[in-house]
Order: C-alpha cells, then sequence, then structure tokens
C-alpha cells in the first residue's frame, strides 16, 4: 500500500494532494498536460523533494518532512520508467538493463541473473545483445521495463509508458503492457492524458487538475458521476453543474444551471440518492446532472412531446464517430455527434444521431434546431 500527501511550490505552479494506491494493483494519474502528474511521480522517486509531504510504502517510510526522513533516490525501492524510456543507444539490451545494476556494484553472477529475470518477464530473451536501434518501439519500451524490473522495485513509476508510440504501434503494445503489470503484481502508479490508458490500465482513477485531485475512483465512478466537464468529455456525456432548485416530486428535480455567458436554466432530472447521503439533499445544495447523447432527440420544429426539457439552438459542429477497432483503415459506425448552442446558455448540448436522420434532417453547422430530452432520461446528483 503507498500512501503519499504532498504540499509544494515550484515556482508559479502549486501542487496540495493526498494519494493512495493499492498494494499489487495499478493507479493511474489522469489529467491534461500541466495538471502535475509527472510532478508526482518526480516526488514519490525522489527526483524532487516537496516543502512539506509524507510517503510511505509498505509501513516503511521513504520521505517525511516533519521527521526530517528523505531517503535519496537511488535506495528506495522504487523503478522509473521514463516518457522517452532513456535508453543508451551505444550499449546492447543487456547492458542497458544491467546499467543501474552495476552502479550498486553487484557481482557479475548476480547481475547477469537479474538481468535475464527481467528480460524474461517481458518477453525479450534473446535479444540481449540487440541494441536499441535494433528494436522496434514496442520493444524499446520493454527493455525500459526491464531495466526497472532488474533492480526489483517494490513501486513501479510510468510515466506516459505509450506516448512515444505511433498509433500501430500502441494499439500493439497496450494489451502486452497490460498482460506484464497484471503477471508482476507490483504497486504501479502509472501517469497518461488518454482517457482509453486510463480505463484499460486502472484499477483506480486520479484525475489532476491544476495541481490537486479534482475526482478519484474506479471506471465506474467516473463514468456514472462526473464531477467536472473535463472528466464529462472524456467518458462522452453531457454535464452541468448548478444547484438544487426544487423537487418536482420524489423522483423528478430541478437543478439551476448558471454559466458565466447568459441567464441561468433549469433542467429536469431523475434525483439519484447516492451514499454517504441517508436523507435527500436539500435545495439550495450543489447538483450535477448528466446527460447521454444518445437520449437527446433533434427535431426542426417544437416537438409535440412528453419532453421535460426543450432547447432551440444553433449546431455549431457535425463530427462524423469512427472506429478503427481491429480495422488498417477507419470506418463510419452510422453514428453522427451534434453539438448544439442553445440561445439560453453558453454550454453545448451534444447530441448522438444516426447518419440517416442527419441527412433527413438536413443537419448542417449554423442550422437552427430543437434538441429535447426527458427528465427520466436525465441524472441529478450531489
Amino acid at each position: 500500500m503507498l500512501t503519499a500527501s504532498f504540499d509544494t511550490s515550484l515556482g508559479s505552479f502549486h501542487l496540495a494532494l493526498h494519494l493512495s494506491a493499492e498494494e499489487g494493483k495499478t493507479t493511474v494519474l489522469l489529467g491534461e498536460s500541466g495538471s502535475g502528474k509527472t510532478t508526482v511521480l518526480r516526488l514519490l522517486a525522489g527526483l524532487l523533494q516537496p516543502a512539506q509531504g509524507q510517503i510511505i510504502l509498505d509501513g516503511v517510510t521513504y520521505f517525511d518532512s516533519r521527521r526530517h526522513i528523505s531517503i535519496p533516490p537511488q535506495e528506495r525501492p522504487f523503478g522509473y520508467v521514463f516518457q522517452d524510456y532513456v535508453l543508451f543507444p551505444h550499449l546492447t539490451v543487456f547492458e542497458n538493463v544491467a546499467f543501474g545494476l552495476r552502479t550498486q556494484h553487484l557481482p557479475q553472477r548476480m547481475i547477469v541473473q537479474r538481468v535475464g529475470e527481467a528480460l524474461e518477464k517481458v518477453h525479450l530473451s534473446g535479444l540481449d545483445q540487440r541494441r536499441p536501434a535494433q528494436l522496434s518501439g514496442g520493444q524499446q519500451q520493454r527493455v525500459a521495463i526491464a531495466r526497472a524490473l532488474a533492480l526489483q522495485p517494490q513501486l513501479l513509476l510510468l510515466d506516459e509508458p505509450l506516448s512515444a508510440l505511433d498509433v500501430q504501434t500502441r494499439r500493439e503494445v497496450r494489451q502486452e503492457l497490460r498482460r506484464i503489470l497484471s503477471q508482476l503484481g507490483i504497486t504501479t502508479v502509472m501517469v497518461t492524458h488518454q482517457y482509453l490508458d486510463a480505463l484499460l490500465f486502472g484499477h483506480q482513477i486520479v484525475v489532476l487538475e491544476a495541481g490537486s485531485i479534482l475526482q478519484q475512483g474506479n471506471q465506474r465512478d467516473l463514468h456514472e458521476h462526473p464531477r467536472s466537464s473535463y472528466i464529462a468529455e472524456l467518458v462522452g456525456t453531457n454535464f452541468f453543474r448548478g444547484f438544487l432548485a426544487r423537487r418536482e416530486s420524489q423522483a423528478i428535480c430541478a437543478v439551476r444551471v448558471q454559466d458565466d455567458g447568459k441567464q441561468a436554466i433549469e433542467i429536469k432530472a431523475t434525483l439519484e440518492r447516492q451514499p454517504p447521503f441517508e436523507q435527500a439533499p436539500h435545495e439550495g445544495e450543489e447538483a450535477y446532472v448528466v446527460v447521454d447523447p444518445r437520449s437527446i432527440t433533434l427535431s426542426l420544429t417544437a416537438p409535440e412531446t412528453s419532453a421535460s426539457n426543450v432547447f432551440r439552438g444553433e449546431i455549431v459542429q457535425i463530427l462524423h464517430m469512427e472506429s478503427a477497432i481491429g480495422a488498417t483503415q477507419p470506418l463510419h459506425d452510422g453514428r453522427v455527434r451534434v453539438s448544439v448552442m442553445p440561445e439560453t446558455t453558453t454550454l453545448p448540448l451534444i447530441a448522438e444521431v444516426t447518419e440517416a436522420s442527419t441527412a433527413r434532417l438536413e443537419l448542417q453547422e449554423g442550422k437552427f434546431i430543437y434538441a429535447a430530452f426527458k427528465a427520466t432520461e436525465a441524472r441529478a446528483y450531489c
């Protein structure tokens, strides 16, 4: 089990957070560039030292600002795989993997044994005499992982492990890396800005923004209960933030959403109770609303339906969704994402419709249209 807390400033950037990672599992740090992801890894590794903080792994303290404990990076049982792998081009695979072991002045027999075991774990046995230039991008990545594993780390730190690969290679290596991490069973902290990687690797996903934790949880937590427009965009859902205006019934509520651009709007939604709430949320309490794009219908005239939420707005973007899974060329999957900017707000509403509907309604950017959805198709939570 890893627990770490940091409160430090690097120039104008301030980072303050508490992080925990389950033993033997992979915790993913997800966020945009500049959110502090790599800074957290460097603090854990000891390459940076926080003004205040603490790092404890499996009951052992490696840093504690109050107790003046700071174990040097080379003495921490942590393996670090850098974003660009940092392999020595003039050294063989064997010597690259053995580099850290030689700095520890281990006997040659032990070095040979450790390197061989590490290469076997990443399925590179027999390639020990090649140089990095003779390897594929995926193989280079595995050499970098083997170098970290040779040190027999108790914590593995991965900084954007797939970002240096081209799209095709990334697809191939992603599953291989998942298999390796699953078999190793080492507590791992991985940094990425790709939501797909977070979904595939993360037993826990920690979303960072501007040096603090925006939200954390498993895949289901983020998908069903996003707490920011950034997370909602990643999971592909409409997201509104406001406050509970009133209860329409036991199940339906009205959430008032205010943005900086125009007047407040109200969205009627199904109120979802969540732990730790034992009682129903109060009026005036902060609330969130999510709406699946597939639940929104588009029409050229005001709809004569039971939909509680109807907005007229301008189409600002039409995006034909593509699927490249198992194909060498992207293929249209028959779905179209239409972004509508309602007249009463500057918050966009995204609907997902079929190619046939797009053609029938003659949808195009700049055209005004009605977007509607029922209260039962929107979820509100506090």
